[in-house]
């Protein structure tokens, strides 16, 4: 019996995260782990409210913090994404690769790229009934 390898295939999340990145990239920014989740899940505070006009801000509002690191080391160790340091901050941070922006630019021309942003769901916590 042979078996199969385990084939990567990028999710529309992977290119949410890709494209995320490649637009703070082209801005000459680049983001941690955290950041693009913060991003991603449409944190609003003093440093994620300058990129609310991101395409992809708030498009994953109910995606764990721990998968999205997953996903994001996935696609480091598959050359999609790389890192760059920064002196300053003695940190490392997120920046496509060639190949990711390949791929990217290839998903872009199949797909029309309108991704929805979603707002959390709020339920009260204690409500009245008659």
């Amino acid at each position: 019996m042979i078996k199969k390898r385990n084939v990567f295939r990028l999710t529309v999340s992977h290119y949410k995260i890709l494209q995320t990145i490649d637009e703070l990239n082209k801005k000459n920014l680049y983001p941690t782990a955290r950041g693009v989740n913060n991003i991603l899940m449409g944190k609003r505070d003093n440093e994620t409210k300058k990129y609310v006009d991101l395409k992809t801000y708030g498009t994953l509002i109910s995606f764990p913090g721990r998968k999205l690191c997953s996903y994001i080391l996935n696609m480091t160790r598959r050359d999609y994404l790389g890192y760059i340091y920064d002196k300053k901050s003695d940190a490392m941070y997120l920046r496509i690769t060639e190949k990711g922006e390949g791929e990217l630019l290839h998903y872009e021309k199949r797909h029309k790229n309108s991704y929805r942003r979603k707002e959390p769901h709020h339920k009260p916590e204690i409500v009245e009934i008659k």
